[in-house]
């Protein structure tokens, strides 16, 4: 008795879990059939709009990241102790400093430089004194070896005489000659000492702005160690990575874009493409375009663009003039077609798209529908080819 009240129990089950599933299959087909007709009347109320041409620009917008036109870092060329990091007014070298090019930012402990520039300048004095006794000592040979040639010929002196006076005479041209090389050397070594004096006072090396500060005055510094970087700010360049399908739509100096940062809230940045870089990623299939743009100050001085900053930039492609152009929200798509619906004749007439370029809300029909032809703008989604619709409000013309 019991098997049988099981066996009564799962067919009952079994028969309401049939039922349950042709109720829901007869719900969704009614759900999925179209409504042909309202409590109002025998046709789909719809609003319309009526097609006109207009003019679209193809644009595309991509996310990409300012940086600055170039980077450098301030490195000296001698080894020391930094003495002051700091402008000639005393102003100390921190970040967001404002430098020009050339100006002193820094020095570098050169008491010993001094020394040894003293040292050298002596050294070309005693060879300047050295060539002056020289010359004194050559004029005065000179004339003993004329006057002994002079007596030789007459017979008044010997050979030897004459030669030993000719020789005086060749050595003292030598140790000229060795004085002369002597005070070359040694201004050469005040040139190198002088050098390295300047080198003790390091200079920014373009106009621009501190970025970065890497050591402290009183650290131990060598030709390795970077002290500051410093950039321009007067202008950024903004890299975007382009799909390769557009690159053939840009052009280095002519095409423009324009630049949107969360930094400057509702301000565009304006500028040209200068350069397409050759490479293509072959990975991401993109290739890295740099954009120039001028940056500003605020009210308070700061500039309102910075290097880092990520930044969204809308590039026109091309601008088309009298093109049919539709809401992009009228078109219908299905897979990878796009349809929309016609009224003529009082009757839905449903048209397949070729959609151009996207302009915001706005895009191109290349075919499919002409000028002051009606297109359904609501109720568009109730609708099959051939249904009856009844116009509750005409729109008329987009833009009134």
């Amino acid at each position: 008795m019991k098997r049988v009240l099981q066996v009564v129990f799962y067919m009952a089950a079994l028969a309401a879990i049939a039922f349950g599933a042709w109720y829901g299959y007869r719900m969704a087909q009614k759900k999925a059939k179209p409504v042909a007709e309202d409590k109002t009347g025998g046709a789909v109320p719809v609003r319309i709009t009526v097609v006109q041409s207009g003019g679209v620009t193809n644009a595309i917008k991509l996310t990409g990241a300012l940086e600055a036109t170039r980077v450098v870092d301030v490195v000296p060329k001698i080894a020391g102790r930094l003495e002051t990091l700091a402008l000639e007014d005393g102003v100390p070298v921190l970040e967001g400093v404002s430098v020009t090019n050339r100006q002193i930012i820094g020095v570098i402990d050169h008491r010993d430089i001094r020394a040894q520039l003293a040292q050298s300048q002596a050294a070309v004095a005693t060879a300047r004194a050295a060539i002056d006794t020289a010359k004194v000592v050559l004029k005065d040979r000179d004339r003993e070896r004329k006057r002994m040639e002079k007596l030789f010929v007459e017979g008044s002196t010997t050979e030897q005489q004459r030669d030993l006076a000719v020789t005086a005479y060749e050595q003292s041209v030598t140790g000229l000659a060795q004085s002369e090389a002597q005070l070359v050397q040694a201004q050469a070594a005040v040139e190198v000492i002088d050098v390295n004096l300047t080198e003790a006072f390091l200079h920014a090396p373009m106009t621009g702005v501190v970025s970065a500060k890497y050591v402290d005055p009183g650290a131990m510094v060598n030709a390795t160690t970077r002290i500051v970087q410093i950039i321009p700010m007067e202008e950024l360049k903004f890299l975007i990575a382009i799909p390769g399908p557009y690159l053939h739509l840009l052009t280095a100096g002519k095409t423009v874009v324009s630049v949107y940062s969360d930094a400057v809230p509702g301000r565009a940045f304006v500028g040209l493409i200068a350069r397409i870089y050759p490479a293509v990623d072959p990975v991401t299939r993109t290739a890295t375009v740099e954009v120039r743009l001028k940056n500003e100050r605020n009210e308070a001085g700061e500039w309102l663009l910075r290097p880092g900053l990520y930044a969204e930039g809308r590039i026109i492609l091309e601008a088309k003039s009298g093109v049919v152009t539709l809401p992009a929200d009228v078109v219908l798509r299905r897979g990878s077609r796009f349809l929309a619906f016609v009224v003529k004749d009082g009757r839905a007439e449903t048209r397949e798209l070729k959609i151009g370029a996207r302009d915001g809300n706005v895009v191109e029909v290349s075919q499919g529908l002409k000028v002051g032809e009606q297109v359904v703008t609501m109720g568009q989604h109730r609708l099959t080819d051939g249904l009856a619709v009844r116009l509750v409000e005409a729109e008329g013309k987009r833009g009134e």
